[in-house]
């Protein structure tokens, strides 16, 4: 196996998948409403979820920095 072997990592092979996110947030609340999960940690895993399933799901766009050096 040579150090640039051509493998199966791709700019996709790295994003969140969204369907994924949303069953495990499902399952999440499922637990929760059985009183597996305390509050805290229903809230703290939820979070977390929610803002993978952001990143899966939008493309935010950056803001150019304009920088001002001369003082005009």
């Amino acid at each position: 196996m040579g150090i640039r072997e051509q493998g199966g990592l791709d700019a996709s092979a790295s994003r969140y998948d969204a369907e994924h996110s949303t069953s495990t947030i499902r399952e999440l609340e499922r637990q929760f409403e059985r009183g597996e999960l305390s509050r805290h940690a229903y809230f703290e895993k939820k979070q977390a979820l929610v803002r993978l399933f952001l990143k899966a799901t939008t493309q935010p766009r950056r803001r150019r920095r304009v920088e001002n050096y001369d003082g005009d």
